[in-house]
């Protein structure tokens, strides 16, 4: 599931994520038990320099044990950087750098939806109106609600996931510059998954209606303009947005095998993507921003940046609760994520907001990469991080039986 390649559905989003807890600014947990600067691990109370360099040992053994190209990686405890290191090559000659920027995906959803819990603050919009407010043609739209579209219970299709007939076409052309309205033809021509509210069924389709609700509710400036303005800009975080191929410099490089060989993909068009403009490039710093100003909620008050996180849905693997997509994120055991996989990039952004932890994660594949084709390696080396530092709260969801 969400997995992106020619023989699996290709997604912006994976399946290992975030749990919700009741409250958030719980940094000064973080020691959890130990004493002064002590880190809590899985080796025990540990002082900064020594979980800084096991750190450094976990996030450089995972890239070279699973043969990625290159592996950036940044974590910080308490508002503190303990690992901001680039491994590897970006290409033959030119290593990988923490200031290089890549495609960041699905990570840009949750600040879409940050931004639909200020309009609702502001009352320009509730959770439960249904579509047909600003999207009367589109099929059910009297039964769909923005909260469905929020957490992926719509019942629509993606365009992507489950088509191998646009898989094709975007392989047979990877730089054609694919129009919204194409996307969402595609995608409702597919008929629906299920009725509203009644099955969890992830769709980029879901996020390229709820920027137009936004569009409509705010028509005065572009969506880039409003999430700049009241999400990023407040946060600090610097990205740059646009449906095109070119990736502002320092650019880490990307690769894939998806059309049966290994090649560069860093050129092809994102634009099958999230669509609405909302396609991003940024570097580690602005990932890691991202984990702990828009997975922690920071610019919304409290029943909203409580709610962001609230599972409303049902569980990602019927019969195994405790793992859910909420409002534009995932949530597992704890820890709060988004995972895109996206023309070669694969990355995680993720918040543990119980003990103040965030973790940034951007890899590419290598000739010689291990794992097999459409894994996203970068859960592999969240997941032995989180085995150090929260060994008890996997941020890895479960598997079906």
């Amino acid at each position: 599931m969400f997995e992106s390649k020619l023989r699996r559905p290709w997604r912006l989003i994976g399946l290992a994520a975030v749990c919700a807890l009741a409250t958030l600014g719980m940094a000064g947990q973080a020691s959890a038990g130990c004493a002064g600067k002590a880190i809590a691990t899985s080796e025990g109370c540990r002082n900064p320099a020594a979980v800084k360099k096991d750190l450094l040992e976990i996030v450089s053994g995972a890239k070279r044990e699973q043969g990625l190209q290159a592996l950036i990686a940044r974590v910080d405890i308490e508002g503190k950087t303990f690992l901001r290191r680039a491994f590897g090559q970006s290409e033959a000659g030119v290593p990988a750098r923490p200031n290089m920027r890549f495609r960041i995906g699905s990570m840009t959803i949750p600040a879409l939806t940050t931004l639909v819990y200020q309009l609702r603050e502001r009352g320009r919009l509730k959770l439960t109106d249904p579509i047909s407010k600003w999207l009367p043609g589109l099929p059910g739209a009297n039964r769909v609600t923005v909260r469905h579209l929020m957490n992926n219970t719509s019942g629509y299709y993606d365009w992507i996931q489950g088509n191998p007939d646009f898989v094709g076409r975007v392989l047979a052309d990877p730089f054609r510059v694919w129009t919204d309205q194409e996307l969402l033809r595609t995608a409702l021509d597919r008929g629906t998954v299920c009725e509203p509210g009644t099955c969890f069924s992830y769709a980029h389709t879901n996020f390229l209606l709820l920027a137009r609700i936004v569009r409509k509710v705010l028509p005065q400036g572009t969506l880039v303009s409003h999430l700049r303005k009241r999400v990023l800009r407040p946060l600090g975080i610097r990205l740059d947005f646009s449906r095109l191929a070119p990736i502002p410099g320092p650019t880490l490089q990307a690769y894939t095998t998806d059309r049966g060989v290994f090649e560069q993909s860093t050129g092809w068009s994102p634009s099958w993507g999230l669509g609405n403009g909302m396609l991003a490039t940024g570097d580690i710093d602005a990932v890691a921003r991202l984990a702990g100003g828009i997975l922690g909620g920071r610019t919304l008050k409290g029943w909203a940046r409580r709610d962001i996180a609230g599972q409303h849905g049902p569980d990602l693997v019927p019969g195994k609760p405790g793992a859910y997509f909420a409002q534009g994120l995932i949530v597992v055991n704890g820890w709060r994520r988004q995972n895109p996989f996206f023309n070669g990039y694969m990355g995680n952004v993720a918040l543990f907001p119980a003990r103040g932890i965030s973790v940034a994660l951007e890899g590419t594949k290598g000739l010689h990469t291990t794992t097999p084709d459409g894994v996203n390696v970068t859960d592999e080396v969240l997941g032995r991080i989180a085995a150090y530092l929260t060994p008890e709260h996997s941020p890895l969801a479960p598997r079906p039986d």
